[in-house]
């Protein structure tokens, strides 16, 4: 198992919302920051074959939820790289309180270098690797001083034309990114550990414990769980899951491992399903 960031921190949770209500249960059940999602242009055309979530959130939004976070936990994730549109978006983000930056399909260095001078320390900056032009330039992407970054399982099944979502997690993909940074590493998305489909979350976060993974995205699965559990007891159970999984002797890493890629390998029905 991987020893980086995950062995003495606390697995952390973002939740995606606009809801006033809903962010105030969240923080209050210790989600470690909420996200606001800006990022549509071009998700419909590239995700218009899979069972995956779009969000039009806006610039009322984020500032909606800055009334109600406490500072340093909002995140707002922009567009992808665009000259036409990301300086105005960074600015827009900032405007609104934004304490850090997620930007969406980064395909080179220099996308992310000019986003992070935009952003000019004015708040963290993060990106997401989910194209395999991010893949091949792993190890330049890793020497910026970024603060967090998150693997687009969705999207970088789609670029790889793999089998599903979770064909990333078996082969040396995620490995490889965890190689190459320091910074605190994501993926998602995780929910109540016995719930989930098409795989219970808990065999989910077992993998990422063993991958070296720290933090996930709550999203529609989380918020529909909520309807029967509350926030709290879905946090810790979690954060539970997680621990216990670092905690597993190496006979019993390899025995998930198994039982995981096995539920993957079977998985015909619906394997566009996010």
């Amino acid at each position: 198992m991987n020893q980086n960031l995950s062995a003495t921190t606390q697995f952390q949770l973002f939740l995606f919302s606009t809801d006033p209500a809903v962010v105030r249960t969240a923080i209050a059940a210790g989600v470690d920051g909420i996200i606001v999602d800006w990022e549509n242009q071009g998700k419909k055309l590239r995700q218009e074959k899979f069972d995956t979530q779009i969000n039009y959130d806006t610039y009322d939004d984020l500032c909606r939820v800055r009334e109600v976070t406490p500072e340093g936990r909002l995140i707002c994730r922009i567009n992808g790289f665009s000259q036409a549109h990301t300086q105005q978006e960074v600015e827009l983000a900032l405007r609104a309180g934004a304490d850090e930056i997620f930007l969406p399909m980064v395909r080179t260095v220099t996308e992310a270098h000019q986003t992070l001078e935009m952003i000019g320390g004015r708040a963290g900056f993060n990106i997401l690797i989910e194209t395999t032009s991010a893949l091949e330039c792993m190890a330049e992407l890793s020497k910026l001083p970024l603060r967090r970054a998150y693997i687009g399982l969705n999207d970088l099944h789609i670029q790889q034309n793999s089998r599903n979502i979770f064909v990333p997690l078996m082969n040396d993909t995620v490995t490889d990114i965890r190689r190459h940074f320091e910074i605190p590493l994501g993926a998602g998305g995780v929910t109540y550990p016995p719930n989930g489909l098409p795989i219970a979350s808990k065999y989910l976060i077992n993998e990422y414990a063993r991958l070296g993974i720290d933090f996930s995205f709550l999203r529609r699965t989380f918020i529909k769980d909520h309807a029967s559990h509350s926030m709290d007891h879905m946090v810790y159970h979690i954060r539970k899951a997680y621990d216990e999984a670092r905690r597993r002797s190496h006979e019993q890493v390899s025995a998930d491992f198994q039982a995981f890629r096995e539920q993957v390998e079977s998985w015909t029905t619906n394997p566009h399903h996010a």
